[in-house]
């Protein structure tokens, strides 16, 4: 699959394509997400918030971050997901 140039994503794109991906998500792998990545929390914590294990954190962080690129990187968002 051809990665799509990034550098002429605007930031109002790039945010619209986060909504996008963060609508795809579980709510759980949603939260898992944006901890990790905007609020830095330890994995261990958010097996604990969770209740699962820290394995299951990370194979849902893994997930989400490829919804998210899928999202980022998707040439016409709009007719993989026409809906949104």
């Amino acid at each position: 699959m051809r990665r799509r140039d990034l550098s002429t994503v605007t930031i109002e794109d790039a945010e619209r394509r986060m909504v996008i991906a963060l609508r795809k998500m579980t709510a759980r792998q949603g939260d898992i997400f944006m901890s990790i990545r905007f609020d830095e929390t330890p994995y261990g914590e958010l097996a604990e918030r969770h209740g699962i294990t820290v394995e299951q954190v990370t194979s849902d962080f893994a997930s989400a971050l490829r919804m998210w690129s899928r999202c980022l990187h998707a040439r016409f968002p709009h007719l993989v997901w026409p809906w949104l």
